[in-house]
């Protein structure tokens, strides 16, 4: 789940990014994600051992939310966003600058140019928007606007982002539920898998 579906605010990010081209484009997006779903889960199903215990989970009945209720629940939602999101981006914006100013993103840029931009065809200045992805994976996706990408390097750089490592939220509980090695061995095969498909979608996609 983690490596192919993509939070709310992500998804959001990216139909308002890559939806002004097309539909066309939206369905390349997510149609690559649920093909790397199927395919992955279909591959560890049959050779990473566990059990699949039976879950029994009591619907309640359906019944028509009172708009008052409904306007309650929406608001502490938008609140509980506001609080969460905003230090997120206030502290990925400061980290990022503090990165530039220091000239981090440009050392890094150059170190992983063969991938960035050979393998992946981006930018080095994608860079920066892959390591805030970390931190918040919407807001990287909100980097990569200033940079002028094409619709092709937009779609790339949304999947790879949606895969190619879990952000600070996800990787928490993943130490939590797996612990520090499986937790690695789940980040590596991240990082391979959105490499692999987004140079696949660099040399199929015109």
């Amino acid at each position: 789940m983690s490596i192919a579906v993509p939070c709310a605010a992500l998804q959001a990010m990216v139909v308002g990014l890559v939806g002004e081209y097309g539909v066309g484009y939206l369905a390349i997006v997510y149609g690559t994600l649920l093909a790397v779903w199927i395919f992955l889960g279909v591959i560890f199903n049959r050779t990473v051992k566990g059990e699949s215990p039976e879950i029994f989970i009591e619907i309640p009945p359906y019944r028509i939310p009172y708009i008052r209720s409904l306007l309650k629940k929406i608001w502490i939602r938008i609140k509980w966003f506001l609080k969460e999101a905003v230090p997120f981006v206030l502290l990925g914006v400061l980290v990022v600058n503090l990165l530039y100013t220091f000239g981090i993103i440009q050392f890094i840029g150059k170190i992983t140019a063969p991938v960035v931009t050979r393998v992946l065809g981006l930018p080095q200045e994608a860079v920066g928007a892959l390591i805030v992805g970390f931190l918040r994976k919407d807001v990287a996706v909100g980097m990569l606007i200033p940079l002028g990408l094409t619709v092709k390097q937009l779609v790339i750089a949304s999947i790879v982002l949606a895969m190619y490592f879990p952000c600070v939220a996800t990787f928490t509980t993943l130490i939590k539920e797996l612990g520090v090695v499986d937790m690695l061995k789940s980040a590596g095969i991240m990082i391979l898998s959105s490499l692999i498909v987004g140079g696949l979608l660099n040399l199929i996609m015109p």
